[in-house]
């Protein structure tokens, strides 16, 4: 065999393998575009149900030490889903239901030792109320003597699911589902249907769920 003829059988044999690769790559897009759908048609039938319970989450939100809050209504729910080409093919980009934990409470807090305010700041950020912050310095030196926020009780609540489509896999993104913080996780998009879901609209009213089970790459991100 010539040198040709061995070049002609190892390009033979990666289109072969390519072959094989783009085909198992359309089955996983399939069954990732399924659950993807049963997704979006879930999380839209189910905003539609709480816009008429008006529910308020079971989940206790601390701030700090003296600072928590308990029974936050669930407002604003909103489902978005975002659509992308993958060879040649429109499927979804991502798919997210946003809502907010309010109830108008004003809060004035006032922080004067630095851990504290670190503490408080990062919980800040991850809940996503408007706040206003002010820094009160010493008026001869300028060292920071304490930090005082203004904000009013509307926090971010959130999942996004985003799809690896050559994979079969959904990616989950909950915010501040069990307090100030961020959990991502992996799932089969095979494993992905009403039963799943239910778990995680349990998960979202703050409810006892099992949609942990069989999650793969569980992250817990806490502010």
């Amino acid at each position: 065999m010539g040198f040709l003829d061995d070049l002609k059988r190892q390009a033979e044999a990666a289109k072969a393998g390519q072959t094989i690769d783009l085909a198992a790559a359309e089955r996983n897009t399939l069954l990732a575009e399924a659950a993807c759908k049963t997704t979006f048609t879930y999380f839209d039938t189910l905003i539609r149900q709480l816009e008429v319970l008006k529910p308020a989450s079971k989940v206790r939100y601390v701030l700090d030490r003296r600072t928590s809050f308990e029974q936050l209504p669930i407002v604003d729910l909103k489902v978005d889903a975002r659509r992308k080409k993958l060879r040649g093919h429109d499927v979804h980009d991502y798919i997210a239901l946003h809502g907010r934990l309010r109830n108008g409470q004003k809060l004035a807090l006032v922080k004067d030792f630095l851990p504290d305010i670190e503490k408080i700041e990062s919980r800040l950020r991850q809940g996503g109320a408007p706040v206003h912050a002010q820094p009160v310095r010493h008026p001869e030196n300028n060292k920071l003597q304490e930090m005082r926020y203004e904000l009013v009780v509307d926090f971010a609540l959130a999942v996004q699911v985003t799809p690896d489509h050559d994979n079969g896999r959904l990616h989950f993104k909950m915010t501040n589902f069990d307090g100030f913080e961020t959990i991502t996780l992996e799932l089969p998009a095979i494993e992905v249907g009403s039963a799943r879901l239910d778990e995680l609209a349990r998960w979202l009213l703050g409810e006892p769920h099992q949609f942990f089970d069989a999650a793969q790459n569980l992250r817990r991100i806490e502010a």
